[in-house]
């Protein structure tokens, strides 16, 4: 009398050949990640979803765009380290070292500053981005100086950032200013290097998150 195979099992077969796929494929984008810059994976992976038909991958692609026109016109100031860029899948955020943007203890833009911001306003009327401008100081006291705190100081800066955003054509609906002072150090204030660290503008343009998604 013949035995009657077991077929109920089949089904693992291919499902363990579909997991073995999906393993290569995260470790293969890992390794892209890896040796790529943020920016440059986040273009990469953005390419990928257009070529799929995924929503919204021009967009990102867009915005990709103009984040890396600024790092190639800006290149300069990235290299002595007085701009940092940094690229996530929620913002695109520019760092600004002060003394590029405004002499000491004032809050009105440099004539050399115009090199630096308009290229950046030039990337940003390509986008239809929200920004976010903030300004930030270190903890040293403001004694016998025109305003009566950094915060005050941090924020005024924030606001020539944008007047001169706004003087550039872009919609001053998009732009919003914070002043936070000694109070969001990026390092602490114990020596003169992150002293200088912390005197600082930094601009986050807001990737675009389509409704349902979260960022």
């Amino acid at each position: 009398m013949s035995q009657k195979k077991d077929t109920s099992q089949l089904w693992m077969v291919p499902y363990a050949d579909l997991m073995s796929c999906m393993v290569i494929l995260f470790l293969a984008l890992y390794g892209f990640s890896y040796n790529m810059k943020g920016s440059e994976y986040e273009k990469a992976l953005a390419q990928m979803q257009k070529e799929l038909g995924m929503k919204h991958a021009e967009e990102k692609l867009k915005e990709l765009d103009a984040a890396k026109k600024v790092e190639e016109d800006l290149k300069d100031q990235i290299k002595e380290g007085s701009l940092g860029v940094e690229v996530t899948t929620s913002r695109i955020k520019l760092t600004f070292a002060s003394p590029v943007l405004f002499d000491s203890g004032s809050a009105e833009l440099k004539p050399s500053a115009r090199a630096v911001l308009d290229p950046v306003a030039e990337s940003l009327l390509k986008m239809e981005n929200q920004v976010v401008v903030e300004g930030h100081t270190d903890s040293a006291k403001m004694l016998g100086k025109k305003f009566s705190s950094n915060r005050e100081l941090s924020l005024m800066r924030a606001f020539s950032v944008i007047d001169y955003l706004t003087g550039k054509g872009v919609p001053p609906g998009r732009l919003t200013a914070f002043g936070y002072g000694e109070f969001r150090p990026a390092a602490d204030n114990a020596t003169d290097e992150n002293r200088a660290r912390n005197r600082r503008i930094e601009m986050i343009i807001v990737r675009q998150t389509p409704a349902g998604e979260k960022s």
